[in-house]
């Protein structure tokens, strides 16, 4: 009987490390999408020919906490202006504030991720149940940026 309650003791510190080895829930990983797939998903969104698009980069970070996404584009400005109709964002200004704890609170791995080289005065923001996304665009230079987070919610048991 002692011997049970010994193992089953010792099954029970053992299944945590366990499970994270199997399930690891804090790694953080990183994925570059193709730029043809990444291409396609912003036509996707901004409702616009595949054609309307050009010079297309997007990269995702996965944690147990959050997913971000980072995306930058050049496009004309009429589907720019439909996505942040459909997407209800808000005009607001870009702040050292909204910069930093938005665009670039969390330093993405790759060198095209430059937002602030935009050098904008407003971004375009919008949130939703756990997500929010945010938009730098120059419409003179038809180059976009944006950012999107993801927080996870915790599971409930």
């Amino acid at each position: 009987m002692m011997a049970l309650v010994i193992l089953s003791g010792i099954s029970l510190i053992i299944t945590p490390f366990i499970g994270e080895y199997i399930f690891p829930a804090s790694k953080t990983t990183l994925r570059v999408a193709p730029p043809a797939e990444a291409k396609q998903a912003l036509a996707d969104w901004f409702n616009t020919p595949i054609t309307n698009l050009a010079d297309v980069q997007a990269l995702k970070q996965t944690s147990a906490q959050s997913d971000t996404s980072w995306f930058t584009f050049k496009s004309d400005e009429t589907p720019v202006k439909n996505f942040i109709i459909q997407n209800q964002l808000k005009q607001q200004d870009l702040t050292p504030e909204n910069l930093n704890g938005l665009f670039m609170a969390q330093n993405s791995p790759v060198s095209w991720w430059q937002p602030a080289s935009l050098e904008r005065q407003t971004c375009f923001i919008g949130t939703d149940e756990n997500r929010i996304l945010g938009l730098i665009y120059h419409a003179e230079l038809k180059t976009g940026f944006i950012i999107i987070r993801t927080q996870q919610k915790p599971a409930k048991f």
